[in-house]
């Protein structure tokens, strides 16, 4: 079986039982991580052989869909949103983006960490500009005054 195969096998055994976006959600997500697998050096048939039976797979997601319908989110929408994926016979483009999720409590701690560094940096940055700043400013207020008394 290659990689096709199994998406197609996939995809067939979804289709129907869950909504289209899901189902795409689903396969573009096993599509991504088989060529990230590649991309790091493994062959298409371990990665598969990894994976098991796509039906089996199916049926976990299926399985899994039901228990999650109350969230109204595929188990994979972080990781599909961030890539928009165009296949042709050339290769793959993909846009990354990044998002904190603040429902959670490490988002929140992500967006708390980086206003800190950043108040920590925007201060440092003054403590050393200030000071400078202020020599020069009596340097060369002194400069102009000594120019003026000649």
């Amino acid at each position: 079986m290659n990689k096709k195969e199994f998406l197609d096998i996939l995809y067939e055994h979804l289709s129907g039982q869950m909504p289209e976006g899901n189902i795409a959600a689903h396969v573009q997500y096993y599509r991504n991580y088989i060529e990230e697998q590649q991309r790091t050096g493994r062959t298409e048939s371990d990665i598969l052989n990894e994976l098991g039976d796509p039906r089996l797979i199916a049926r976990t997601l299926l399985d899994t869909e039901t228990e999650e319908s109350g969230s109204g989110r595929s188990p994979y929408a972080k990781t599909v949103s961030d890539y928009q994926q165009s296949n042709s016979d050339t290769g793959t483009v993909r846009h990354h983006s990044f998002k904190i999720d603040l429902s959670t409590w490490h988002g929140k701690l992500a967006v708390i960490l980086i206003a800190a560094v950043v108040l920590i940096l925007l201060f440092t940055v003054l403590s050393v500009l200030i000071p400078v700043m202020l020599v020069t400013g009596v340097i060369l207020y002194l400069i102009r005054m000594f120019k003026n008394n000649q």
